[in-house]
């Protein structure tokens, strides 16, 4: 209710229509209520005619009126801040060293490319956005120029290369990839972007100059520096854009939001669907920007000289295919998938006081062997939790297969700057098909 509060110290008088929902602290749902006014102390609303007050504490969550869902024929993108914003705008530019955006929802924006991760140029598609989730945090520490073609082979009867066709869904197949890269300056009006593309190894980079709508996306190394403003709330506005508030003033008909990472945008009253004060007390793992990523290919891949891009190594939100997290029964909409070995390292700022997850070997996917996940804090092991699965033989021979394990994990993080997760296979060969889920990971301030 932090950000409520900033409301409120600035005049500003938050009121819904009839319809809207309240979620308090004790996981109450209040439906049907009209926010009637809120003070330093107090939130004021009706329901049934019926007026109630609650103190701030006491509340979690206020949604203004549901977000709009962006029409299947509409196409746009998403950019990614640094602080974990992320946007779905249906234009934009680089100018310079600025990006300019409009977003779905109507506001414009500009800010620095320094405060930007990721921009994904074809976000309409619910593949590519599956696969630039992944992609933005297997990608991390290192700057690149996504492409994206269309599979072709040689039609010996034709003579000539012909599209490859998708039986499933009747459209050409495509590959995307990564091309290193030092992304430079857009050209004065937003048209065309350069940068030092590495196309071989041998020769190194090549300076190219691009039209920026034809790449398939761009990616940074950028973040947010140590001493960033702590997130108070998270803003949604009713387009879907995820808004992460550290500080909001008052605007003409509306309020003016700064990230984190310095954005500023303007919203009307009218184009905010939800405040949501929880996301100012704990921050899911998958939500956070890892400061560095590091992963360690097994001796073999190293032989055959393949980069750590040849495969996803880490998966937010998902488990190994693509689908909702499900240990010992319970689904988690929020957490990380890891394959051996990859180390993780976070930014706390001592800013939180807790850790929890439930780590194990997701219901509905294969892994046999033995792996071991650390817990760090600063330059101290918090904890090792070793994880083993195994087909087990029966007593006439059969194969059985065990509960798969999981288990519950709460450490004490307070005062802690920075965060590492490090998962490790017992040896190359335990680690090949293993992954490790951490279901509802989070940090709590």
């Amino acid at each position: 209710m932090r950000l409520l509060r900033v409301l409120l110290a600035l005049g500003l008088v938050v009121c819904v229509s009839r319809g809207g929902e309240i979620l308090t602290e004790a996981e109450e749902t209040i439906k049907d209520a009209e926010v009637v006014s809120v003070s330093t102390t107090d939130v004021v609303y009706k329901v049934n005619g019926k007026e109630v007050t609650k103190k701030i504490g006491d509340i979690r969550k206020i949604d203004l009126r549901d977000p709009e869902r962006v029409s299947s024929d509409k196409k746009y993108s998403q950019i990614d801040l640094t602080d974990g914003t992320s946007l779905v705008v249906s234009a934009w530019s680089i100018k310079g060293k600025t990006l300019e955006m409009k977003l779905m929802s109507g506001p414009s924006v500009k800010l620095p490319l320094d405060t930007v991760n990721g921009i994904l140029n074809t976000a309409s598609e619910d593949k590519d956005r599956g696969d630039w989730r992944n992609r933005v945090i297997n990608t991390r520490g290192k700057e690149a120029v996504v492409m994206k073609k269309i599979v072709t082979r040689y039609d010996k009867k034709l003579q000539k290369e012909v599209e490859v066709i998708d039986e499933n869904t009747g459209r050409p197949q495509t590959v995307t990839f990564n091309l290193p890269a030092k992304i430079g300056d857009g050209d004065e009006k937003g048209e065309t972007i350069e940068a030092a593309v590495v196309l071989d190894e041998k020769t190194g980079a090549e300076k190219k100059t691009f039209k920026q709508k034809d790449l398939h996306g761009y990616i940074w190394p950028h973040t947010l520096p140590a001493k960033s403003p702590a997130v108070i709330c998270k803003l949604t506005d009713t387009i879907g854009n995820a808004v992460m508030v550290s500080k909001l003033e008052k605007s003409d008909g509306g309020v003016t939001v700064t990230t984190p990472s310095g954005a500023k945008m303007d919203f009307t009253l009218a184009q905010i669907s939800q405040i949501d004060y929880s996301r100012g007390r704990f921050d899911y793992l998958s939500a956070l920007v890892p400061e560095k990523t590091t992963i360690t290919l097994p001796s073999f891949d190293e032989k055959d000289k393949l980069k750590t891009d040849y495969k996803w190594f880490v998966y937010k939100d998902s488990n190994l295919d693509l689908k909702p997290i499900k240990l010992g029964g319970t689904s988690y909409r929020y957490g990380l998938t890891l394959l051996p070995d990859v180390e993780l390292q976070y930014d706390l700022g001592g800013n939180y006081r807790q850790f929890d997850a439930v780590i194990g070997i997701d219901d509905e996917t294969k892994a046999e062997g033995e792996v071991k996940l650390e817990i760090w804090g600063d330059n101290r092991k918090l904890d090792t939790i070793e994880v083993s699965y195994r087909t087990e033989k029966g007593k006439g021979g059969d194969l059985s297969k065990p509960a798969r394990p999981a288990k519950k994990l709460t450490l004490n993080v307070k005062d802690v700057t920075t965060l590492k997760i490090i998962m490790k296979s017992k040896d190359e060969l335990n680690g090949l098909s293993f992954g490790l889920s951490l279901g509802d990971a989070k940090v709590t301030r």
